[in-house]
């Protein structure tokens, strides 16, 4: 007896849904062992089975078994949406200097808390700890990507993202003062 699966990867569109309610179950558990959050599982589901879609004539039966490749793609695609949400918060840090733009650029008082707002973020850059502060200068405001970063210094890209996350936290508390002082 052939299974959804086979039938799919033959060209039979309609084992698609059977293999989709074959493995649903399965695929969101692996899901949700990585994000720990039943909504987001459901969406790296939704799109691992949109790449089985894609990818479904790629499985090669030497390499494995059809089971273990689909829960594979599930896994992978929980890895990629919390590799995804990750940066997201990186960059959305409400500390960086950004969110200090001018409202009025020819109002002098704006001008003079922007001066005042630049030198305090540099002086909370310069508290850093050197390997800190070099990534964050890198990533945010020479634009690099935390894997080019780990590249060119040849460290592991985990070790950068976890320089970045700590210097964050540095500024974002070393900036509170700032913020609330300009807070209306």
């Amino acid at each position: 007896m052939t299974s959804h699966f086979e039938r799919f990867r033959a060209g039979d569109t309609a084992a698609f849904d059977a293999l989709v309610a074959e493995y649903t179950g399965p695929a969101f558990a692996a899901a949700v062992q990585v994000l720990r959050d039943p909504s987001l599982a459901e969406e790296a589901v939704q799109d691992a089975f949109v790449r089985i879609w894609q990818r479904g004539r790629q499985f090669d039966p030497a390499r494995g078994n059809e089971r273990s490749w689909i829960l594979a793609i599930a896994r992978n695609a929980a890895i990629d949406l919390l590799r995804k949400r990750a940066r997201a918060f990186e960059r959305s840090i409400d500390d960086a200097p950004s969110v200090y733009a001018l409202r009025d650029p020819d109002d002098t008082w704006q001008l003079v808390l922007a001066s005042l707002t630049g030198d305090r973020v540099r002086q909370a850059l310069e508290e850093l700890p050197a390997e800190q502060q070099d990534v964050i200068v890198r990533a945010y405001y020479q634009g690099q990507r935390p894997v080019d970063i780990a590249r060119e210094l040849g460290l592991p890209e985990g070790t950068i993202r976890s320089r970045l996350r700590l210097a964050l936290t540095k500024l974002r508390d070393s900036l509170a003062p700032v913020r609330e002082a300009l807070e209306p």
